[in-house]
Protein backbone atom coordinates (compact mmCIF):
# COMPACT_ATOMS: atom_id res chain seq x y z
CA UNK A 1 0.00 0.00 0.00
CA UNK A 2 0.78 3.71 -0.11
CA UNK A 3 1.45 5.61 2.41
CA UNK A 4 -1.82 7.20 3.22
CA UNK A 5 -3.77 3.94 2.00
CA UNK A 6 -2.22 2.76 4.97
CA UNK A 7 -3.31 5.52 7.45
CA UNK A 8 -6.34 5.48 5.89
CA UNK A 9 -6.76 1.54 6.62
CA UNK A 10 -6.50 2.86 10.43
CA UNK A 11 -8.42 5.79 10.07
CA UNK A 12 -11.17 3.32 9.00
CA UNK A 13 -10.58 0.31 11.36
CA UNK A 14 -9.25 2.37 14.57
CA UNK A 15 -10.51 5.84 14.10
CA UNK A 16 -10.10 6.49 17.82
CA UNK A 17 -6.69 5.35 18.48
CA UNK A 18 -4.42 8.08 18.86
CA UNK A 19 -1.76 8.34 16.11
CA UNK A 20 0.21 11.29 17.17
CA UNK A 21 0.55 12.64 20.91
CA UNK A 22 2.22 16.58 20.50
CA UNK A 23 2.57 19.21 23.05
CA UNK A 24 -0.02 17.50 24.98
CA UNK A 25 -2.60 17.14 21.77
CA UNK A 26 -3.21 13.51 20.54
CA UNK A 27 -4.33 13.38 16.87
CA UNK A 28 -6.23 10.18 16.10
CA UNK A 29 -6.25 8.58 12.98
CA UNK A 30 -9.29 9.81 12.11
CA UNK A 31 -7.98 13.38 12.55
CA UNK A 32 -4.64 12.51 11.36
CA UNK A 33 -6.65 11.29 7.69
CA UNK A 34 -8.40 14.92 8.07
CA UNK A 35 -5.35 16.96 8.61
CA UNK A 36 -3.45 14.83 5.89
CA UNK A 37 -6.18 15.52 3.24
CA UNK A 38 -6.60 19.32 4.18
CA UNK A 39 -3.04 19.41 3.02
CA UNK A 40 -3.84 17.88 -0.16
CA UNK A 41 -6.20 20.09 -0.75
CA UNK A 42 -4.63 23.32 0.33
CA UNK A 43 -0.73 22.51 -1.80
CA UNK A 44 -3.00 21.68 -4.39
CA UNK A 45 -5.60 24.45 -4.62
CA UNK A 46 -3.59 27.27 -3.27
CA UNK A 47 0.17 26.50 -4.24
CA UNK A 48 -0.37 24.79 -7.10
CA UNK A 49 1.59 21.78 -6.39
CA UNK A 50 2.00 19.08 -9.20
CA UNK A 51 4.01 15.89 -9.60
CA UNK A 52 7.72 16.47 -9.00
CA UNK A 53 7.19 20.10 -7.19
CA UNK A 54 9.47 20.36 -4.09
CA UNK A 55 7.77 20.94 -1.25
CA UNK A 56 10.31 22.77 1.45
CA UNK A 57 9.69 22.81 5.07
CA UNK A 58 12.51 25.20 7.35
CA UNK A 59 11.31 24.49 11.07
CA UNK A 60 11.73 22.16 14.40
CA UNK A 61 9.38 19.00 15.25
CA UNK A 62 5.98 18.91 14.20
CA UNK A 63 3.02 17.28 13.08
CA UNK A 64 2.66 19.67 10.10
CA UNK A 65 5.80 17.43 8.85
CA UNK A 66 4.15 14.24 8.89
CA UNK A 67 1.01 15.91 7.07
CA UNK A 68 3.62 17.05 4.43
CA UNK A 69 5.27 13.92 3.59
CA UNK A 70 1.81 11.92 3.38
CA UNK A 71 0.42 14.48 1.72
CA UNK A 72 3.10 15.02 -1.14
CA UNK A 73 3.18 11.15 -1.22
CA UNK A 74 -0.31 11.52 -2.67
CA UNK A 75 0.12 14.62 -4.75
CA UNK A 76 3.39 13.05 -6.54
CA UNK A 77 5.27 15.80 -4.78
CA UNK A 78 8.65 16.06 -3.38
CA UNK A 79 9.01 16.30 0.57
CA UNK A 80 11.84 18.29 1.06
CA UNK A 81 13.24 19.40 4.85
CA UNK A 82 15.84 21.44 5.65
CA UNK A 83 18.24 20.99 8.85
CA UNK A 84 17.22 23.42 11.15
CA UNK A 85 20.59 23.99 12.72
CA UNK A 86 22.42 25.92 9.84
CA UNK A 87 23.69 29.60 8.46
CA UNK A 88 21.13 32.00 6.42
CA UNK A 89 23.64 31.38 3.80
CA UNK A 90 23.61 27.47 3.77
CA UNK A 91 19.66 27.96 3.52
CA UNK A 92 20.29 30.60 0.66
CA UNK A 93 22.11 27.70 -0.94
CA UNK A 94 20.00 24.86 -0.13
CA UNK A 95 16.80 26.69 -1.52
CA UNK A 96 18.55 27.44 -5.08
CA UNK A 97 19.88 23.67 -5.20
CA UNK A 98 16.54 22.41 -4.72
CA UNK A 99 14.33 25.45 -6.03
CA UNK A 100 11.08 24.45 -4.43
CA UNK A 101 7.77 25.63 -6.16
CA UNK A 102 7.02 26.62 -1.64
CA UNK A 103 9.19 26.46 1.15
CA UNK A 104 6.76 26.37 4.49
CA UNK A 105 8.39 27.78 8.10
CA UNK A 106 7.40 28.19 11.44
CA UNK A 107 7.50 30.76 14.02
CA UNK A 108 11.45 30.37 15.19
CA UNK A 109 12.38 30.95 11.08
CA UNK A 110 10.28 34.12 10.57
CA UNK A 111 13.19 36.18 10.67
CA UNK A 112 15.30 34.07 8.49
CA UNK A 113 12.71 33.86 6.13
CA UNK A 114 12.23 37.58 6.29
CA UNK A 115 15.88 37.83 4.72
CA UNK A 116 15.53 35.19 2.50
CA UNK A 117 12.52 37.02 0.40
CA UNK A 118 14.92 38.20 -1.71
CA UNK A 119 15.55 35.06 -3.53
CA UNK A 120 13.65 33.42 -6.25
CA UNK A 121 11.04 30.81 -4.01
CA UNK A 122 7.58 31.38 -2.29
CA UNK A 123 8.36 30.88 1.21
CA UNK A 124 4.89 30.49 3.47
CA UNK A 125 4.25 30.53 7.16
CA UNK A 126 3.52 27.11 8.00
CA UNK A 127 0.16 28.79 9.28
CA UNK A 128 -1.42 28.57 6.42
CA UNK A 129 -1.24 24.51 6.71
CA UNK A 130 -3.50 25.28 9.48
CA UNK A 131 -6.45 26.91 7.58
CA UNK A 132 -9.17 24.72 7.07
CA UNK A 133 -10.14 24.76 3.55
CA UNK A 134 -13.74 23.70 1.77
CA UNK A 135 -12.17 23.12 -1.85
CA UNK A 136 -11.86 19.35 -1.59
CA UNK A 137 -8.58 18.01 -4.16
CA UNK A 138 -9.15 16.34 -7.23
CA UNK A 139 -5.43 14.86 -8.23
CA UNK A 140 -5.81 11.17 -7.31
CA UNK A 141 -3.27 8.94 -6.15
CA UNK A 142 -0.11 9.13 -7.82
CA UNK A 143 0.61 5.26 -8.15
CA UNK A 144 4.48 5.43 -8.90
CA UNK A 145 6.91 3.84 -6.82
CA UNK A 146 9.64 5.10 -8.58
CA UNK A 147 8.95 8.41 -8.33
CA UNK A 148 10.86 10.45 -5.50
CA UNK A 149 9.05 11.40 -2.35
CA UNK A 150 11.68 12.88 -0.29
CA UNK A 151 14.73 15.03 -0.97
CA UNK A 152 16.87 15.18 2.14
CA UNK A 153 20.38 17.09 2.28
CA UNK A 154 23.64 16.06 3.63
CA UNK A 155 26.84 17.54 4.09
CA UNK A 156 29.25 17.66 0.94
CA UNK A 157 32.04 15.46 0.75
CA UNK A 158 33.18 17.82 -2.08
CA UNK A 159 32.48 21.38 -0.66
CA UNK A 160 28.56 21.60 -0.87
CA UNK A 161 26.03 19.42 0.67
CA UNK A 162 24.11 16.80 -1.77
CA UNK A 163 20.54 16.65 -2.20
CA UNK A 164 19.74 12.22 -1.46
CA UNK A 165 16.78 11.31 -3.63
CA UNK A 166 14.88 8.60 -1.81
CA UNK A 167 11.77 6.78 -4.09
CA UNK A 168 8.29 6.22 -2.67
CA UNK A 169 9.64 2.81 -3.13
CA UNK A 170 12.78 3.22 -0.80
CA UNK A 171 10.38 4.71 1.91
CA UNK A 172 8.52 1.86 1.67
CA UNK A 173 11.24 -0.80 1.91
CA UNK A 174 12.53 0.75 4.73
CA UNK A 175 9.17 0.75 6.42
CA UNK A 176 9.31 -3.20 5.68
CA UNK A 177 13.08 -3.55 6.87
CA UNK A 178 11.90 -1.27 10.22
CA UNK A 179 8.98 -3.32 11.00
CA UNK A 180 10.81 -7.17 10.61
CA UNK A 181 13.82 -5.60 12.81
CA UNK A 182 10.87 -4.51 15.69
CA UNK A 183 7.11 -6.12 14.51
CA UNK A 184 5.58 -3.08 15.36
CA UNK A 185 1.94 -2.96 16.84
CA UNK A 186 -0.86 -0.92 17.11
CA UNK A 187 -0.99 -1.34 21.48
CA UNK A 188 2.76 0.55 21.14
CA UNK A 189 4.43 4.02 21.70
CA UNK A 190 7.15 5.36 20.28
CA UNK A 191 9.28 8.16 21.78
CA UNK A 192 11.08 10.22 18.92
CA UNK A 193 13.18 13.46 20.15
CA UNK A 194 15.79 13.22 16.88
CA UNK A 195 14.99 15.70 14.18
CA UNK A 196 12.50 14.51 11.43
CA UNK A 197 14.65 16.50 8.69
CA UNK A 198 17.08 13.61 9.24
CA UNK A 199 15.87 10.07 7.53
CA UNK A 200 16.78 8.89 11.57
CA UNK A 201 14.43 10.53 13.04
CA UNK A 202 11.66 9.99 10.32
CA UNK A 203 12.00 6.42 8.77
CA UNK A 204 13.93 4.87 11.60
CA UNK A 205 10.71 3.79 13.77
CA UNK A 206 8.53 6.73 13.19
CA UNK A 207 6.94 5.83 9.34
CA UNK A 208 7.43 2.02 10.44
CA UNK A 209 5.67 2.14 13.54
CA UNK A 210 2.92 4.93 12.42
CA UNK A 211 1.86 3.12 9.41
CA UNK A 212 1.44 -0.06 11.51
CA UNK A 213 -1.10 1.71 13.77
CA UNK A 214 0.83 2.28 16.83
CA UNK A 215 1.01 5.89 18.66
CA UNK A 216 3.95 8.23 17.91
CA UNK A 217 5.01 10.20 21.03
CA UNK A 218 6.97 13.54 18.97
CA UNK A 219 8.70 15.98 20.83
CA UNK A 220 9.65 19.57 19.25
CA UNK A 221 12.88 19.17 19.92
CA UNK A 222 15.53 16.81 22.45
CA UNK A 223 15.90 18.17 26.43
CA UNK A 224 17.55 14.96 27.92
CA UNK A 225 14.99 16.06 30.96
CA UNK A 226 12.08 15.81 29.09
CA UNK A 227 13.09 12.61 27.68
CA UNK A 228 14.00 10.69 30.62
CA UNK A 229 10.61 11.91 32.05
CA UNK A 230 8.61 10.31 29.22
CA UNK A 231 10.59 6.99 29.16
CA UNK A 232 9.61 6.70 33.05
CA UNK A 233 5.96 7.02 31.96
CA UNK A 234 4.06 3.44 31.68
CA UNK A 235 3.35 3.67 28.13
CA UNK A 236 6.65 3.78 26.24
CA UNK A 237 7.98 0.91 24.50
CA UNK A 238 11.07 2.32 22.50
CA UNK A 239 12.83 5.43 21.40
CA UNK A 240 15.63 6.31 19.46
CA UNK A 241 18.58 8.05 20.02
CA UNK A 242 21.98 9.11 19.13
CA UNK A 243 25.23 8.83 21.35
CA UNK A 244 25.22 12.19 21.99
CA UNK A 245 21.37 12.29 23.45
CA UNK A 246 22.41 8.86 25.61
CA UNK A 247 25.53 10.90 27.03
CA UNK A 248 23.36 13.93 27.70
CA UNK A 249 20.50 12.14 29.29
CA UNK A 250 23.80 10.01 31.27
CA UNK A 251 25.04 13.07 32.70
CA UNK A 252 21.99 14.31 34.65
CA UNK A 253 21.56 12.90 38.37
CA UNK A 254 17.92 11.27 37.53
CA UNK A 255 19.63 9.30 35.54
CA UNK A 256 20.74 6.89 38.13
CA UNK A 257 17.08 6.86 39.89
CA UNK A 258 15.28 6.42 36.48
CA UNK A 259 12.93 3.33 36.38
CA UNK A 260 11.67 2.68 32.55
CA UNK A 261 9.01 0.15 33.30
CA UNK A 262 7.58 -0.15 29.65
CA UNK A 263 10.59 0.41 27.62
CA UNK A 264 11.41 -3.03 26.05
CA UNK A 265 14.51 -1.73 24.20
CA UNK A 266 16.12 1.15 23.00
CA UNK A 267 17.32 2.03 19.33
CA UNK A 268 20.70 3.88 18.71
CA UNK A 269 22.76 4.70 15.56
CA UNK A 270 24.13 7.44 13.51
CA UNK A 271 28.33 7.37 14.65
CA UNK A 272 29.98 4.47 17.02
CA UNK A 273 28.46 4.17 20.09
CA UNK A 274 30.45 3.73 22.70
CA UNK A 275 30.47 0.40 25.05
CA UNK A 276 30.11 2.26 28.55
CA UNK A 277 26.50 3.93 26.97
CA UNK A 278 25.39 0.24 26.09
CA UNK A 279 26.44 -0.98 29.11
CA UNK A 280 24.22 1.40 31.07
CA UNK A 281 20.96 0.79 29.88
CA UNK A 282 21.84 -3.05 29.86
CA UNK A 283 22.25 -2.59 33.69
CA UNK A 284 19.08 -1.25 33.42
CA UNK A 285 17.56 -4.42 31.92
CA UNK A 286 17.35 -2.39 28.80
CA UNK A 287 18.67 -3.56 25.52
CA UNK A 288 20.40 -1.50 22.86
CA UNK A 289 18.90 -2.20 19.49
CA UNK A 290 21.68 -0.98 17.32
CA UNK A 291 20.88 0.48 13.78
CA UNK A 292 22.88 1.32 10.93
CA UNK A 293 22.78 2.68 7.40
CA UNK A 294 23.08 6.73 5.94
CA UNK A 295 20.90 8.76 4.33
CA UNK A 296 21.70 7.44 0.89
CA UNK A 297 20.12 3.56 2.17
CA UNK A 298 16.70 5.26 3.53
CA UNK A 299 18.81 4.79 6.34
CA UNK A 300 18.26 1.47 7.84
CA UNK A 301 20.60 -0.97 5.93
CA UNK A 302 21.88 -3.54 9.30
CA UNK A 303 20.02 -3.97 12.33
CA UNK A 304 20.37 -5.59 15.84
CA UNK A 305 17.38 -7.87 17.35
CA UNK A 306 16.24 -6.48 20.41
CA UNK A 307 16.60 -9.86 21.61
CA UNK A 308 19.92 -10.92 20.36
CA UNK A 309 21.64 -6.92 21.85
CA UNK A 310 22.70 -8.43 24.83
CA UNK A 311 24.24 -11.51 23.42
CA UNK A 312 25.85 -9.30 20.55
CA UNK A 313 26.66 -6.46 22.92
CA UNK A 314 28.53 -3.32 19.99
CA UNK A 315 27.74 -5.28 17.02
CA UNK A 316 25.64 -3.63 14.30
CA UNK A 317 23.35 -6.77 13.71
CA UNK A 318 22.80 -8.27 10.68
CA UNK A 319 21.94 -7.50 7.49
CA UNK A 320 18.01 -5.79 7.08
CA UNK A 321 15.15 -7.39 5.74
CA UNK A 322 15.35 -6.50 2.23
CA UNK A 323 18.98 -5.63 2.44
CA UNK A 324 21.88 -6.98 0.66
CA UNK A 325 25.21 -6.58 2.37
CA UNK A 326 29.06 -7.38 1.17
CA UNK A 327 32.41 -6.30 2.79
CA UNK A 328 34.94 -5.71 -0.33
CA UNK A 329 38.25 -5.19 -0.41
CA UNK A 330 39.54 -1.76 -2.37
CA UNK A 331 39.84 -4.03 -5.39
CA UNK A 332 35.91 -4.74 -5.25
CA UNK A 333 37.16 -8.61 -4.20
CA UNK A 334 34.67 -10.19 -1.16
CA UNK A 335 36.38 -9.77 2.21
CA UNK A 336 36.98 -13.04 4.38
CA UNK A 337 35.33 -13.58 7.50
CA UNK A 338 36.56 -10.91 10.11
CA UNK A 339 38.51 -9.38 7.81
CA UNK A 340 37.72 -4.99 7.74
CA UNK A 341 36.74 -3.70 4.45
CA UNK A 342 34.18 -1.06 2.67
CA UNK A 343 31.12 -2.00 3.36
CA UNK A 344 28.27 -1.73 0.27
CA UNK A 345 24.64 -2.06 0.64
CA UNK A 346 22.40 -3.01 -2.20
CA UNK A 347 18.30 -3.12 -1.73
CA UNK A 348 15.10 -1.29 -2.79
CA UNK A 349 15.77 1.00 -0.04
CA UNK A 350 18.99 3.02 -1.31
CA UNK A 351 18.80 6.05 -2.92
CA UNK A 352 17.53 6.74 -6.63
CA UNK A 353 20.06 9.56 -7.41
CA UNK A 354 21.79 12.65 -5.84
CA UNK A 355 19.87 15.84 -7.11
CA UNK A 356 21.21 17.40 -10.25
CA UNK A 357 24.47 15.32 -9.62
CA UNK A 358 25.04 12.87 -11.52
CA UNK A 359 28.93 12.96 -11.14
CA UNK A 360 28.62 12.11 -7.57
CA UNK A 361 26.20 9.40 -7.94
CA UNK A 362 28.30 7.62 -10.26
CA UNK A 363 30.88 7.85 -7.67
CA UNK A 364 28.80 5.73 -4.86
CA UNK A 365 26.05 3.95 -7.14
CA UNK A 366 27.59 0.96 -9.08
CA UNK A 367 25.99 -2.02 -10.34
CA UNK A 368 23.31 -1.11 -8.06
CA UNK A 369 25.20 -1.26 -5.60
CA UNK A 370 25.64 1.36 -2.64
CA UNK A 371 29.37 2.06 -1.40
CA UNK A 372 28.84 3.41 2.25
CA UNK A 373 33.03 4.69 2.74
CA UNK A 374 32.76 2.67 6.11
CA UNK A 375 34.44 0.06 7.52
CA UNK A 376 33.95 -2.63 9.33
CA UNK A 377 33.66 -6.94 8.81
CA UNK A 378 31.27 -9.83 9.29
CA UNK A 379 31.86 -12.35 11.71
CA UNK A 380 31.52 -15.61 11.74
CA UNK A 381 27.46 -16.11 13.03
CA UNK A 382 26.76 -13.48 10.26
CA UNK A 383 26.52 -10.35 12.48
CA UNK A 384 28.11 -7.11 11.10
CA UNK A 385 30.65 -4.88 13.10
CA UNK A 386 31.71 -1.64 12.09
CA UNK A 387 35.23 -0.46 12.91
CA UNK A 388 35.85 3.35 11.47
CA UNK A 389 33.86 5.27 9.41
CA UNK A 390 34.56 7.33 6.31
CA UNK A 391 37.92 8.76 7.02
CA UNK A 392 37.47 12.20 6.75
CA UNK A 393 33.34 12.60 8.24
CA UNK A 394 33.21 13.83 11.27
CA UNK A 395 29.99 13.18 13.94
CA UNK A 396 29.00 15.39 16.20
CA UNK A 397 26.33 15.19 18.62
CA UNK A 398 24.57 13.05 15.51
CA UNK A 399 24.90 15.44 12.90
CA UNK A 400 27.65 14.76 9.59
CA UNK A 401 29.94 17.38 9.33
CA UNK A 402 31.98 16.76 5.85
CA UNK A 403 35.38 18.86 6.68
CA UNK A 404 35.82 19.96 2.62
CA UNK A 405 32.40 21.76 3.27
CA UNK A 406 34.04 23.50 6.52
CA UNK A 407 37.11 23.84 4.09
CA UNK A 408 35.71 25.52 1.57
CA UNK A 409 34.53 28.42 3.10
CA UNK A 410 37.31 28.66 5.96
CA UNK A 411 39.89 28.98 3.10
CA UNK A 412 37.57 32.60 2.13
CA UNK A 413 39.20 34.01 5.30
CA UNK A 414 42.85 36.14 3.72
CA UNK A 415 44.98 34.77 6.64
CA UNK A 416 44.42 30.97 5.32
CA UNK A 417 46.97 29.61 3.56
CA UNK A 418 45.86 26.21 4.22
CA UNK A 419 43.82 24.08 6.12
CA UNK A 420 42.31 20.58 7.52
CA UNK A 421 39.47 19.82 9.47
CA UNK A 422 39.45 17.09 11.66
CA UNK A 423 37.69 15.03 14.61
CA UNK A 424 38.74 15.63 17.77
CA UNK A 425 37.27 12.93 20.73
CA UNK A 426 35.01 14.19 22.67
CA UNK A 427 33.14 12.85 25.94
CA UNK A 428 30.08 14.16 25.04
CA UNK A 429 29.54 15.17 21.83
CA UNK A 430 31.68 11.95 20.47
CA UNK A 431 33.61 14.33 18.42
CA UNK A 432 34.27 18.39 17.84
CA UNK A 433 36.28 20.09 14.58
CA UNK A 434 39.56 21.16 14.92
CA UNK A 435 40.76 23.22 12.09
CA UNK A 436 44.68 23.12 11.62
CA UNK A 437 45.86 25.84 9.53
CA UNK A 438 49.04 26.87 7.91
CA UNK A 439 48.87 30.77 7.45
CA UNK A 440 49.68 33.11 5.12
CA UNK A 441 53.51 34.63 5.67
CA UNK A 442 53.31 37.95 8.53
CA UNK A 443 49.64 36.78 9.45
CA UNK A 444 47.89 35.89 12.65
CA UNK A 445 44.68 34.15 13.35
CA UNK A 446 42.66 34.11 16.26
CA UNK A 447 39.36 31.73 17.39
CA UNK A 448 37.71 35.16 17.89
CA UNK A 449 38.22 36.16 14.53
CA UNK A 450 38.10 32.82 13.34
CA UNK A 451 34.48 32.25 15.09
CA UNK A 452 33.49 35.86 13.81
CA UNK A 453 34.41 35.01 9.84
CA UNK A 454 32.33 31.75 10.27
CA UNK A 455 29.51 33.04 11.68
CA UNK A 456 27.17 33.95 9.31
CA UNK A 457 28.72 31.29 6.35
CA UNK A 458 28.33 27.91 7.80
CA UNK A 459 26.12 26.40 10.91
CA UNK A 460 27.48 27.16 14.60
CA UNK A 461 27.74 22.89 15.06
CA UNK A 462 30.54 22.58 11.92
CA UNK A 463 32.22 25.22 13.27
CA UNK A 464 36.09 24.15 14.30
CA UNK A 465 36.07 24.69 17.85
CA UNK A 466 39.81 25.27 18.17
CA UNK A 467 42.44 25.98 16.11
CA UNK A 468 46.01 24.50 15.57
CA UNK A 469 48.48 26.56 13.75
CA UNK A 470 51.32 24.26 11.75
CA UNK A 471 54.23 26.22 9.92
CA UNK A 472 53.68 23.72 7.20
CA UNK A 473 51.03 21.39 7.07
CA UNK A 474 52.34 17.38 6.65
CA UNK A 475 51.59 16.64 3.07
CA UNK A 476 52.58 13.40 1.44
CA UNK A 477 54.57 12.81 -1.67
CA UNK A 478 51.68 14.42 -3.92
CA UNK A 479 51.30 17.18 -2.25
CA UNK A 480 48.06 15.89 -0.07
CA UNK A 481 47.16 16.98 3.44
CA UNK A 482 48.26 13.96 5.29
CA UNK A 483 45.14 14.60 7.66
CA UNK A 484 45.77 10.75 9.14
CA UNK A 485 48.32 12.19 11.07
CA UNK A 486 46.56 15.61 12.06
CA UNK A 487 43.47 13.82 13.40
CA UNK A 488 46.75 11.74 15.50
CA UNK A 489 48.46 14.92 16.84
CA UNK A 490 44.84 16.58 17.75
CA UNK A 491 43.83 13.07 19.97
CA UNK A 492 47.72 12.81 21.77
CA UNK A 493 47.46 16.11 22.38
CA UNK A 494 43.74 15.34 23.93
CA UNK A 495 45.28 12.35 25.81
CA UNK A 496 48.09 13.83 27.37
CA UNK A 497 45.77 16.85 28.87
Amino acid sequence: MYLLERMNHWARTTPSSPAIVFEGETIDFRAFQAKVENTIALLENEFGIRSGDRVAYLGINHPNMLYLVFACSHLGAIFTPYNSRLAEDEYRYLIENSDPAICFYDKHFAAVADRLQNIECKLASVDHLNRQTNHPFSTPLHKDNSAPLLLVYTSGTTGKPKGVLLSNKAVAANIENGNALYDFQPDQNILVTLPLFHVGGLCILLLPALTQGATIHLHSKFDPWATIKTLSSNSITTTILVPAQMAAMMALPDWDKAEMPSIKYVVVGSSLIPMSQIKAWHAKGIPVSQVYGATETGPTAIGLHPDLAMSHEGSAGQAAHLCSIEVRREDKSMCATNENGDIWVKGPNILSAYWRNREETDLVLQDGWYNTGDIGHIDEDGFYWIVDRSKDVIISGGENIYPAEVEAVALQHPSIKAIAVVGKRDPHWGETPVAAVELQENTTLEQADFKAFLKDKIAKFKQPKSIVVFDVLPRNGMGKIEKSDIRKSVNASVENS
